[in-house]
C-alpha cells in the first residue's frame, strides 16, 4: 500500500513517496526551505529536458512497459534518474510532480528496472515553481556497490548456465525457471529488506514474490526476452488473498502469465509448472486486482499443453495418448504429471474417469512400457486443485 503526504508551504512544495513504508521529513522555516531547495536546484547541472535527451533507453532494462504509462513530465523524472542514479547522487533534478505523479514515476523506475537493486524505496521531492529537486536513498552504498553487483552477476551467470540453446524462446524461459526455482528460498520480512530485490534474490538466495519476479525479469532481459512484473493480488489454497507479485512474459509472440514464486514447491524435491505461461483467464482463477495492457489469451505456450498435458475433454479414449505423455515427462527428470483442463466440465470427466473410475493405475501401467524408469503402479500420490482445475500425480519409484 502506497500512503500520501503532501505539505504545501507557499511557493516551496515537498513530496515523499515511500512504497510499503512511509518516510518523514525534517521540518525547516519556510524561508530557510526555499534557500535550500534554490541552492540545491542552482547546484544540480543541467534541466530536466538536457538530462532526459541524455538519458538513452539503453539504460535500465530494455523493456520498459511501466516506463510508457507515464507522463511527460513523469517521463522526463524517470529519465533523469535513470541517466544519474549509478553514480549515486544524493539529488536529481526532475520537472516539479505532484504526489500521484511522484509515486507512478518512482513505482514505474522499480518496476521497469531490477538492476536498480541498490536504490532504495524513499524519495522526496522538492519544488520551486515548475521544476523540482528528487531526494534519493540508496540500500547499497556507492562503495559496496561493485562488490554486491559482482556477487549478482556471477548468480546470474550460474543460472546462465542452464541455458543451452538461446535461439529456443521457451526452452530457455523454462530453463531459467528451473534454475531459479533450484536457487531461491522463500521469505518476507518488510520492503525495507533486500528480499524485494535480485540482490535478495540472486546474491542472498531468499526472496518474496517481488523479488522473484524481479530476478526472473532481470535474467530474461539479459537474454533478449521480453518480460515485466505484474502486482495484484492471490489467493492461497486456504482462502487466503494477500498482495502479489508475478511475471508477463512474452514467448513465441504470446504475452503469457509466469509465477515462479508459485512454482516454486515449499516441500518435495520436484519440479512444478502450474503457474508457467498461462493465459488470463488461467491465472484469474486465483489472481486479481491486476492490469496489463495487452491480452494473454494462448494457451499453447503453457508448460503443460507442450508437455500434452492440457485436455479441453477427457474419457478412457485419452488413456493411451496420456500414457505416453507420462512417460516421456517421468524420463526427463520431472517427477511431478500435472494436468490441466480448459475448463470444469473437462476436469470433472476427467477426475470421474481417472480417479472415480481408477483409470490412472492403467495409465500408470501403460506408461511404464514407455518409460526407461521403475515405478510403482499402484502407488502415486494425488491431489486436486478445483480451482486452477489442475489435477496433480507423483509415482513412488522404486
Amino acid at each position: 500500500m502506497k500512503k500520501k503526504v503532501l505539505a504545501a508551504v507557499i511557493a516551496v512544495i515537498v513530496l515523499g513517496v515511500v512504497f510499503k513504508l512511509l518516510g518523514e521529513s525534517d521540518t525547516v522555516s519556510i524561508p530557510e526551505a526555499v534557500t535550500k531547495v534554490q541552492q540545491a536546484l542552482s547546484d544540480s547541472g543541467e534541466d530536466s529536458s538536457e538530462a532526459s535527451e541524455a538519458a538513452s533507453q539503453s539504460a535500465g532494462s530494455p523493456y520498459k512497459y511501466y516506463y510508457y504509462k507515464l507522463n511527460n513530465d513523469e517521463k522526463k523524472a524517470y529519465d533523469n534518474v535513470l541517466a544519474k542514479v549509478c553514480s549515486f547522487p544524493s539529488t536529481v533534478k526532475v520537472p516539479a510532480l505532484n504526489q500521484d505523479e511522484l509515486n507512478e514515476m518512482f513505482q514505474a523506475l522499480l518496476y521497469d528496472n531490477p538492476d536498480l537493486f541498490f536504490l532504495g524505496s524513499h524519495c522526496t521531492l522538492s519544488s520551486i515553481g515548475g521544476t523540482g529537486l528528487l531526494s534519493l536513498d540508496y540500500r547499497v552504498s556507492k562503495s559496496d556497490y561493485k562488490s554486491a553487483l559482482k556477487k549478482i552477476e556471477n548468480t546470474r551467470d550460474e543460472i546462465l548456465s542452464n541455458v543451452t540453446d538461446r535461439s529456443d524462446e521457451w526452452k530457455t524461459e523454462k530453463q531459467v525457471h528451473d534454475a531459479l526455482a533450484a536457487k531461491l528460498g522463500y521469505d518476507y520480512t518488510d520492503d525495507e529488506s533486500n528480499l524485494s530485490t535480485i540482490y535478495g534474490a540472486l546474491a542472498d538466495g531468499t526472496a518474496s514474490c517481488e523479488g522473484y519476479s524481479k530476478a526472473m525479469k532481470y535474467i530474461l532481459d539479459y537474454l533478449g526476452i521480453e518480460s515485466y512484473v505484474l502486482a495484484g493480488k492471490a489467493t492461497d489454497t486456504d482462502g487466503d488473498t494477500d498482495s502479489h507479485m508475478w511475471n508477463v512474459v512474452k514467448i513465441n509472440g504470446c504475452y503469457c502469465h509466469l509465477d515462479l514464486t508459485w512454482d516454486d514447491p515449499v516441500n518435495g524435491n520436484y519440479k512444478t509448472y502450474e503457474y508457467f505461461n498461462l493465459s488470463d483467464r488461467q491465472i484469474n482463477c486465483d489472481h486479481s486486482n491486476w492490469s496489463f495492457d495487452y491480452d494473454c489469451t494462448s494457451v499453447t505456450q503453457s508448460y503443460s499443453y507442450k508437455a500434452g498435458f492440457y485436455f479441453t475433454s477427457y474419457s478412457v479414449a485419452n488413456n493411451e495418448e496420456l500414457a505416453r505423455a507420462i512417460a516421456k515427462e517421468l524420463d526427463s527428470g520431472n517427477t511431478a504429471i500435472e494436468l490441466r483442463f480448459s475448463d470444469m466440465t473437462a476436469y470433472s470427466a476427467g477426475y470421474r474417469t481417472l480417479i472415480e473410475e481408477y483409470a490412472i493405475y492403467d495409465v500408470i501401467t501403460s506408461a511404464d512400457k514407455y518409460c526407461s524408469l521403475s515405478f510403482s503402479h499402484s502407488d502415486l500420490s494425488f491431489s486436486q486443485n478445483r480451482t486452477t482445475l489442475v489435477m496433480t500425480f507423483i509415482p513412488n519409484f522404486k
